[in-house]
């Protein structure tokens, strides 16, 4: 049996002990008298109800009800559920080596791990779960389908998927081994020696790992700025995202501090280390899926005016959790303080505590970075310069939504063994890519279009005159002709696009991002702040009045 943590692991905060106490006796007695109804409830309900009643699942239904009215983050864990417990706090797990992803048509990998089983069985992003050792998994959820793809290191499984392309199934064999959980997903060299890394996630080793990945860039020649990517990083650990912040910035820095109910379990952070990087030009991409630790990082570096923060709004995590081991292998995460970066101001977006009812903060209350610049509180992480993750025409990023160049990324290379050298996206494979968009139904082409299509089908059901449906049908195929036209107007993007899914196939996502980054806004004005004067200009402190 995996060797639980003894120690209370903080997820996305610090580790917090002891007691909170109260000191208000009306307090305990309300405390007593609603345990005493509680088990009144239960054991009238366990003894006299019509139907016999699993009394766990009694007690499980009570717990989460309590639980649903404090805040989505406080939860009671079974042994099961505290696997991205350990996950975080030892930086593995034991699996196959995929990502996957709940898509439209079932499962979808969508990442796979180089050198591990699965790429050696000859799994490839987009095949399509279908079985685990004989059971039906492609209607599971993520979640559910860790119990198949988890096991002892060094058992096997039989692994049968749909490769879209492919008129039969595929079925091999994957071992289950240990797997190191990547914090840095990607490392790049960008235009004008500018360094890019993607830092995905916040697990123990993410400091060191960050800090390998700046060496690497280094090594591979001069970087005269950094670009550091927490797009989509959720977070994780507290003390992960402290240290990834003292990897900037002068020794004594402030980075965050935890407030709870008891003042004597609060904590600050400050930088105890000589910085790595203490100068090189910094920005920081974030969108409102950076949470929790990401935002910890991108708050502090911009409080202490040590990078330019560009993208979108943040998430708005800023709760402290700490996991309480309890009886029968089972724990309460539980929402213990809020945690506050160094200009003073909580990040957290909504406050749940007016929710049930309490007096909360509702006003956004405005601090002073470092330099002086004004910055909010209540709202996530404000970007310094806001800017789109996509600025694809509109007509390819419905495609992209749709997965439209993920599948023909699969559907071309279901039969390719490798790609040739010197691979590059020719004109036989854009016109297969167009026929293969003219075969899509109208909601994958286009919403407006799927609108028109089902307004005839309206039409036509109660009774219009057939003059009225064939102007629908030709606003159809004016629109149709209209697509097919922009599509090819935008031709080299669409070669970019195709290239990084179809390489993604055989060199895996790192492929992708590579290519992904050419045309990706967010890297673009990064590149522009952190290699001219709007770098200093931004971090700059000029104070004026208040608006």
């Amino acid at each position: 049996m995996k060797r639980r943590l003894l120690a209370i692991v903080v997820i996305g905060t610090a580790l917090i002990t002891g007691f909170i106490a109260v000191g208000d006796s009306d307090y305990y007695a309300r405390i007593g008298k609603s345990i005493e109804t509680f088990g009144a409830v239960f054991r009238e309900v366990s003894s006299n109800y019509v139907d016999d009643v699993d009394p766990s699942l009694l007690v499980e239904a009570g717990i989460d009800g309590m639980l649903a009215k404090l805040d989505p983050y406080t939860e009671y864990m079974t042994d099961e559920e505290q696997e991205d417990v350990d996950m975080l706090s030892t930086g593995l797990y034991t699996g196959f080596g995929i990502s996957v992803s709940e898509r439209e048509s079932g499962l979808v990998i969508t990442n796979i791990r180089a050198d591990y089983p699965a790429s050696q069985a000859g799994l490839r992003i987009g095949d399509r779960l279908i079985e685990i050792d004989g059971d039906r998994v492609d209607t599971l959820t993520t979640k559910a389908l860790r119990k198949y793809t988890r096991g002892e290191p060094g058992s096997q499984a039989v692994v049968r998927i749909v490769r879209e392309g492919r008129a039969d199934t595929i079925t091999t064999r994957v071992t289950r081994v240990e797997v190191v959980l990547d914090n840095v997903t990607h490392i790049d060299r960008l235009p004008g020696d500018i360094g890019y890394v993607k830092l995905a996630r916040f697990s123990r080793r993410a400091p060191e790992d960050l800090r390998n990945a700046i060496a690497e860039l280094r090594e591979r020649g001069e970087v005269k700025a950094l670009i550091l990517d927490l797009r989509d990083n959720p977070g994780g650990l507290l003390d992960a995202a402290v240290g990834v912040v003292r990897l900037f910035v002068p020794k004594g820095s402030p980075i965050v501090a935890t407030r709870g109910r008891d003042s004597e379990t609060d904590r600050a952070y400050v930088s105890n280390t000589e910085p790595v990087e203490p100068h090189v030009p910094l920005s920081i991409i974030i969108n409102e899926r950076s949470a929790s630790a990401s935002e910890i990082v991108a708050g502090a570096l911009q409080d202490l005016d040590r990078a330019v923060v560009v993208g979108r709004r943040s998430f708005g995590k800023g709760l402290v959790q700490t996991v309480v081991p309890l009886p029968h292998d089972a724990a309460l995460k539980m929402t213990t303080s809020r945690y506050y970066i160094p200009s003073g101001r909580s990040i957290q977006k909504i406050d749940y505590s007016a929710l049930r009812g309490n007096m909360g903060q509702h006003d956004t209350t405005q601090f002073r970075t470092r330099n002086g610049r004004l910055v909010r509180e209540l709202k996530g992480i404000e970007p310094d310069t806001t800017v789109s993750d996509s600025d694809l025409p509109a007509i390819l990023e419905h495609l992209r939504k749709k997965d439209v160049f993920f599948r023909f990324g699969t559907i071309h290379t279901a039969t390719i063994a490798k790609l040739p050298d010197g691979f590059s996206v020719d004109k036989s494979i854009l016109e297969s890519f167009y026929r293969y968009v003219e075969s899509q139904p109208p909601a994958v082409k286009s919403a407006t279009l799927a609108a028109l299509a089902e307004s005839r089908e309206k039409a036509e059901e109660e009774g219009w005159p057939a003059a009225t449906v064939k102007n629908i049908e030709q606003a159809e195929k004016v629109m149709e002709r209209d697509i097919a036209r922009q599509i090819r107007q935008y031709q080299d993007v669409v070669k970019d696009l195709l290239e990084a899914e179809i390489r993604a196939r055989f060199d895996g996502e790192s492929a992708r991002i590579s290519r992904a980054l050419r045309l990706d806004p967010c890297v673009k004005a990064s590149i522009g702040i952190v290699s001219s004067k709007k770098y200093s200009g931004i971090l700059g402190g000029h104070v004026g009045d208040d608006q």
